[in-house]
């Protein structure tokens, strides 16, 4: 019973790891492959989840919805959307996808129903009743590579816990479950990319650590994308975000590249959207440059597009 827990609990930490390097190392190198990733577009235009609803749809009815959607994006109604209504868009997708992930994800962290999650209900249900006591388990061998994890959850339980009442009502669950949307998560989350990236755990990062696998590319790979991304971020590294020199990030250095990254990403997207689709290159999208590159905004996976379409119509 004990191997099947320890077992289900690498799963989840697996997993949550995994969201937590994609957000940030992901992002970090579609802006420098200038975004060319449809999935990711459509992601950022339409929400995150839902991928399958409109996996078939034809290019005729894939425009045909589009059309009705966008005056929702064009908020002053000029039937033209601007750098600024596209951003906010985004943003507004961003936020709203986040919010449902909470609403699905509370009752069952909430076990007693009382509209809050507290430290107790959170661990018992995620990682098991003998992680409230990491004292007593920090000499266990098998248990000393979890307890890092519930420390780990319980800083980030913490900082998300505003009113400091020991429970995390819907706002706060939501800013625990995804530290990256919110300023106030921001140690949290350069902690926690540290923590995730500082492989020989000597508090700082290397330009190996950095870069990862990505570093070994063989000279013979014809992913000219992955070999043009590597020599950029070298140089980035080196140039731009090791502001002492020293040939390592440290948390402050970590801080400079992260938190303006997330901050600004529905920025960028915005920017990155209006370059794909501005025919006429005047700055903002026409509706009939939105629906004649609508591949760009919908295409084949069509993600979050039938619960947008319902609710906002």
């Amino acid at each position: 019973m004990k191997v099947f827990g320890l077992f289900l609990l690498c799963g989840i930490v697996w997993c949550r790891d995994v969201d937590r390097m994609d957000n940030i190392v992901a992002k970090e190198q579609l802006h420098h492959k200038g975004g060319h990733n449809a999935d990711f577009d459509h992601d950022a235009f339409l929400g995150k989840d839902h991928a399958d609803e409109f996996d078939h749809l034809s290019a005729d009815e894939s425009k045909a919805r589009l059309s009705a959607l966008l005056p929702k994006v064009d908020v002053n109604s000029d039937g033209e959307i601007n750098l600024e209504e596209l951003e906010q868009w985004v943003k507004a997708q961003i936020l709203d996808y986040i919010h449902r992930d909470a609403k699905k994800a509370m009752p069952n962290d909430d076990t007693d129903k009382d509209g809050v999650v507290s430290w107790k209900e959170y661990v018992i249900n995620t990682f098991g009743e003998q992680y409230l006591d990491l004292e007593n388990l920090k000499d266990e061998d098998n248990d000393a590579y979890y307890v890092k994890y519930v420390a780990r959850d319980k800083m980030r339980f913490d900082i998300a816990d505003q009113d400091h009442d020991g429970n995390l009502n819907f706002e706060e669950f939501t800013g625990f479950l995804h530290p990256e949307e919110f300023p106030h998560m921001a140690d949290v989350v350069i902690a926690e990319t540290l923590e995730d990236m500082d492989e020989d755990e000597d508090g700082k990062i290397s330009l190996v650590e950095y870069i990862g696998d990505f570093l070994d590319i063989d000279e013979d790979d014809d992913d000219e994308d992955d070999k043009e991304w590597v020599e950029e971020e070298k140089k980035s590294f080196q140039e731009v975000k090791d502001k002492n020199g020293d040939g390592y990030l440290d948390q402050e250095e970590l801080k400079a590249w992260i938190v303006p990254m997330e901050t600004d990403f529905s920025n960028e997207e915005a920017k990155h959207l209006i370059e794909k689709a501005d025919d006429n290159k005047d700055g903002v999208l026409s509706f009939q440059e939105v629906v004649e590159n609508f591949e760009v905004f919908v295409g084949s996976q069509a993600t979050d597009y039938g619960r947008i379409l319902h609710e906002e119509l």
